[in-house]
């Protein structure tokens, strides 16, 4: 058994989860409504929940592939932050027609499910760094709090530079980069394939996340007034206090 656990990647990944969590809150505000964004906070505790029923049921074989298994969550963390998000957003899901269309709650359902993914795998990769390294349960705790508190701080300055779709992209970026690291201090002899892995994994979700555009709810006051004839936005600002659309028309005075 490595004496020294993989500190600074469990803080990575820690510090993504928490800014992933933060992030779909801002992207759920925006896309549907607000009392959505408390959602959030029930659906990572669902990827937590399930990924300590997951750990402790089948904990032999991941702790006898622990290397193994704590690379792989953190991979999978990375690529669905991303991926997750475009599967969540690709479902027709519409709030207001929950109460008359019951495939509106599987929709939902689904959301769910792929949106708690992330956080299942960040979950696995730190609760089997916690079982594997018993003696240093402390510590590992330590780096785990201090990666959480720093990144859910630092995605409100995130959000200061890139839009919430954008800040996506990175916070994947800090999994895959979690991974890279956690390679290095658990000495894998295969670093150059770690980092191959690394490198394309990383391109081909820039080149996916480069093109995702919001898709809002129908009934809510931006599409509605893009309806009108004429209309279209020229110009946009994003923070953490919201997201501000300049519409402009060409034929209605507004």
């Amino acid at each position: 058994m490595p004496q020294r656990p993989p500190y600074l990647s469990i803080a990575l990944v820690s510090g993504a989860a928490l800014a992933y969590e933060v992030l779909l809150m801002r992207l759920f505000s925006i896309i549907q409504w607000h009392h959505f964004s408390y959602m959030i906070i029930g659906l990572a505790l669902l990827g937590y929940g399930f990924s300590g029923t997951v750990v402790v049921i089948f904990q032999r074989v991941l702790l006898a592939h622990f290397r193994v298994a704590y690379l792989a969550c953190l991979v999978l963390f990375g690529v669905l932050s991303v991926t997750g998000f475009l599967l969540a957003q690709s479902l027709p899901f519409n709030a207001e027609l929950m109460l008359w269309d019951y495939r509106q709650v599987i929709y939902l359902l689904v959301i769910f499910l792929l949106l708690s993914l992330p956080f299942f795998f960040a979950a696995t990769a730190i609760c089997l760094a916690f079982m594997y390294y018993q003696e240093q349960v402390p510590r590992i705790y330590a780096w785990d709090l201090a990666g959480a508190g720093a990144g859910s701080l630092a995605v409100i300055g995130l959000l200061f530079v890139f839009f919430a779709e954008h800040a996506l992209l990175v916070i994947s970026l800090l999994g895959l980069l979690a991974f890279l690291v956690a390679s290095r201090e658990m000495r894998n002899g295969n670093y150059a394939s770690m980092a191959a892995v690394f490198l394309v994994s990383s391109a081909t979700l820039g080149i996916v996340a480069s093109n995702v555009e919001l898709q809002m709810s129908p009934y809510k006051g931006l599409p509605q007034t893009l309806r009108i004839s004429g209309t279209s936005v020229i110009e946009q600002d994003s923070s953490p206090f919201g997201l501000v659309n300049i519409v402009e028309s060409t034929q209605v005075p507004f």
